[in-house]
């Protein structure tokens, strides 16, 4: 399995499109084959920082979610929203 975690600094102010951004691609995401998780948190006690976990199948799967129109969609328009570079973590997971 393989596990991506991303997390996201948002412009103040700018948190409710943001969110309504984010979500397009959440519900994409959640839909495809290989997706065991897709999930999108604000973290606790901050008004702007936010993460995503997702939780995928396989490489191939990952593969087929970075080229798909929702994820481009995403990689287009997110940087509008950010006070800096999201800081992306991947990481294996072997049950």
């Amino acid at each position: 399995m393989k596990v991506i975690n991303v997390e996201l600094t948002v412009k103040p102010g700018m948190q409710s499109d943001y969110e309504a951004f984010i979500d397009k691609l959440v519900q994409g995401s959640r839909g495809e084959a290989g997706n065991l998780s897709y999930n999108h948190y604000k973290q606790i006690g901050s008004d702007n920082e936010y993460e995503i976990i997702e939780h995928w199948q396989d490489a191939e799967a990952v593969e087929f979610h970075n080229n798909t129109a929702h994820f481009q969609a995403f990689l287009a328009g997110v940087g509008d929203f950010l006070t800096k570079d999201p800081v992306i973590i991947r990481m294996d997971y072997d049950e």
